[in-house]
């Protein structure tokens, strides 16, 4: 099957920032009306956007599947904007929800990786109405963390004084050494593939080429303050 040239990134403003995003399709067929298209929601780490699911889109239409794929840039990753912000699951919620009314406008079966599950949650916890048609219709959780970790919550005086923390001399110290090759071949290897040696040169040097920007570190350290443990927190409590 005849795979499209690689997608141009594109922008769209939320909030005063520029966020970036990118269509993957196969061919013409794709954008038609019976296939619904895929959000992928990608995971949050040093050097960390949304190519790090460019060889799922690959699989994916290798494959025979139609379905178009979008993935956004979430606000402090990739080429979207950097600004020197701490971010919660329902900003990062909210970007995607103005997204898909103002970019994607159809109903959109959202994939989300490992612990950016709470982005997710929270998205569906947003109005679902897109003129009376539903915005999400499934969810897929690949790679999910334990339900244990989720739902501890992290106290707010401790997400605040993480976030200080890593805003510091200490912080970036901490960025610029996470920012190492055998330290992202580590995490990757632990924390992101289930083999090995997926974890190649031309993974590494994506992340590296993501990581360079030291402006990139502040949606890194917005997700390990735990901001995002709220929302998982009280949804088990319900």
């Amino acid at each position: 099957m005849k795979l499209t040239p690689p997608a141009a990134t594109r922008f769209y403003p939320w909030r005063g920032y520029g966020c970036a995003f990118e269509v993957q399709t196969c061919s013409a067929e794709a954008d038609k009306a019976e296939h619904t298209p895929l959000l992928l929601i990608h995971p949050i780490g040093v050097g960390l956007s949304r190519h790090f699911w460019d060889r799922f889109c690959q699989s994916w239409f290798e494959s025979g599947q139609l379905n178009p794929l979008y993935l956004p840039d979430l606000l402090g990753c990739g080429e979207s904007a950097l600004p020197h912000v701490a971010c919660a699951p329902e900003d990062w919620a909210d970007q995607l929800q103005h997204f898909l009314r103002t970019v994607v406008q159809r109903p959109v079966i959202v994939v989300v990786q490992g612990a950016l599950l709470p982005v997710a949650i929270a998205l569906t916890q947003l109005k679902p109405s897109l003129n009376s048609t539903h915005l999400i219709q499934g969810l897929i959780l690949a790679g999910p963390p334990a339900w244990k970790v989720m739902t501890q919550a992290t106290p707010l005086w401790q997400q605040k004084l993480s976030w200080n923390l890593f805003d510091s001399p200490l912080g970036n110290a901490f960025y610029r050494y996470a920012r190492r090759r055998e330290f992202l071949r580590s995490f990757s290897t632990k924390q992101l593939f289930a083999r090995a040696e997926a974890v190649d040169t031309e993974w590494l040097d994506e992340l590296m080429a993501g990581a360079k920007d030291p402006e990139s570190r502040h949606a890194v350290f917005s997700f390990l303050a735990g901001f995002g443990a709220k929302i998982m927190s009280r949804r088990s409590l319900n």
